[in-house]
This record gives C-alpha cells, sequence and structure tokens, in this order.
C-alpha cells in the first residue's frame, strides 16, 4: 500500500527519478545534506537526489529547485527530511513559476549563463515588496559588479549596442526639448529599472535622471506598462541611460560603484555580456 501511494505521488508529481536533477537554489541557516551516510555543509547549487535528507535548523530556510519543472519548493521547518518528501509538502505552497526560474534569472534571454553570480541576499523583507513580487523579495542585484558592467560600457562606448530588450521600451524626445519612455512588461516575472544620466565633460559625472527613480527602483508587474514624461529641456551634454535587471537594485550603490569603475585603470573585469543586464540610450 504504501509503496503503491509513493508511486502515485511521485506521478502526481511529475517526477521521473531517474532523470530528476534537483539543486539547493537557497540556502538560510546552518542547514546540512544528509546523503550516503555522510553529513556535510549545504551550500546553494549543490546537487542534491530525491532520497538525500535535509537537516533544517530553528530559523533555517532551504529551497530546492527542480530542473525539470522549473519549480523551486521552500521549506523552514526545522527538523530532518528528505528531499522528496520536502518537495511534496511544499507543492502545495510553491511558487508556479513554469519555466520561469531560468528566464528570471537570464532576464528572459535563452542562452544566457552564468548569472547566479550577480545576486546578493537581502537582509530586510520589506512587506510591499513582498506583495508585489514574492520570490524576489530577498534578492539584489550586486551593486559592484552592476556598477562596473556599466561602468564598461560606458568607457567602451556601447551603450546602444544594438542588444534586443526583452521587452518593449520605447522614447522620444519631446517639442520643448524634454524625453518621455513607455515600457510594458511582456514577460511572466516583474522586471526593475531605472534611469540614471551621464554629463559628458572632462570627466564624466553621473547621477540619477530626471526621469529615474531617486528610492529604489521602479518595478514593473506582468502585463502592465510604465511611462513617464520630462517636459524640460534637457542638458544636451547628458545620456540618459535605461538599466534593467531581473530583480532589485540600489541605485545609488550602483552610481557610487559606476563612478568608483570609471576611475580605475582596467575595466575589463566589468564587460561581462553574460549578466541579466539590459542597458540602453534613451
Amino acid at each position: 500500500m504504501m509503496q503503491r501511494l509513493l508511486i502515485i505521488l511521485l506521478l502526481a508529481f511529475g517526477i521521473n527519478t531517474a532523470m530528476a536533477h534537483y539543486s539547493l537554489f537557497t540556502v538560510v541557516g546552518d542547514v546540512q545534506v544528509e546523503s550516503g551516510g555522510k553529513t556535510v555543509k549545504a551550500t546553494k547549487g549543490q546537487a542534491v537526489k530525491a532520497t538525500d535528507l535535509i537537516i533544517i535548523p530553528q530559523g533555517g530556510k532551504v529551497e530546492i529547485l527542480n530542473d525539470l519543472d522549473k519549480r523551486v519548493y521552500t521549506s523552514i521547518k526545522p527538523g530532518k527530511i528528505s528531499v522528496t518528501k520536502l518537495m511534496i509538502e511544499a507543492r502545495g505552497v510553491a511558487a508556479d513559476n513554469g519555466a520561469n526560474v531560468a528566464a528570471r534569472m537570464n532576464l528572459g534571454r535563452k542562452t544566457q549563463k552564468g548569472a547566479e553570480k550577480v545576486y546578493v541576499e537581502k537582509g530586510m523583507v520589506r512587506r510591499s515588496l513582498a506583495t508585489y513580487d514574492p520570490e524576489g523579495e530577498q534578492m539584489e542585484m550586486d551593486a559592484e559588479t552592476l556598477g562596473r558592467y556599466v561602468a564598461s560600457r560606458i568607457s567602451a562606448g556601447t551603450l546602444s549596442s544594438g542588444e534586443d530588450a526583452p521587452v518593449p521600451v520605447e522614447s522620444k524626445r519631446l517639442s520643448e526639448g524634454g524625453l518621455s519612455f513607455k515600457m510594458e512588461n511582456t514577460l511572466q516575472f516583474p522586471i526593475y529599472f531605472n534611469i540614471i544620466k551621464i554629463t559628458k565633460g572632462s570627466k564624466d559625472d553621473v547621477n540619477i535622471s530626471p526621469l529615474g527613480q531617486p528610492a529604489g527602483s521602479y518595478v514593473v508587474l506582468p502585463q502592465q506598462t510604465l511611462s513617464r514624461e520630462h517636459f524640460p529641456m534637457l542638458d544636451e551634454n547628458e545620456e540618459q541611460i535605461l538599466i534593467m535587471t531581473n530583480c532589485q537594485y540600489d541605485v545609488d550603490k550602483v552610481i557610487e560603484e559606476i563612478v568608483k569603475a570609471l576611475n580605475a585603470p582596467d575595466l575589463s573585469t566589468g564587460n561581462d555580456s553574460s549578466l541579466p543586464v539590459y542597458i540602453h540610450k534613451i
């Protein structure tokens, strides 16, 4: 009877145990993995088997990514639990991402790799963002990595490189000398963006654009549009730069890192086109 029940659960779960591939998507606290009689400290990205046991301490948390259905299964329940049981118990509350996890990590691009290195975990959870984006509330783009990448694009003169935006973006100059933009989120997850300005001179000055968001970032949910118009004339020596990512980032810290990187002798390490970032001059 137990054997039949397990078979039914696995079939309902859509898991082919011979081909399934699971990995630890998030690890919080001193989580451990018991496998083959050995117990090791759990680490993000670590591959686990369906029969492995996850040991979660009080206050700990673990998220398991199933590569087959691209869903993330979460447990914060203290104790020892198998990967299979954790996923079965979490199924009722798991975020139904479909094929969305990989797309989100790559900002909708199918060929990007290595994007996970740009994320840092947020220490403080904001209730408002948790309502908007429960899967991304604790994820933030690393300011240094993002800043160096933007700086490398500025230095290389590739702010308008012809890359395709992952969502429709329109901008136009206004008759008064101002600027407007409109963005539509056609993806299946929220997108985050902000707009900075670069004032050309003997030394480039980087600051928030009058079209930008001075606190945090704009957040556009799926099937939403966002537009903004700035009517006063803009300085002709200013370039307005849109930076779009798949999660939040601190624009003040990013601007600081851009300035720091522009003053550095070598920007080559920041020129990584695999990052889940879309940057364009509007």
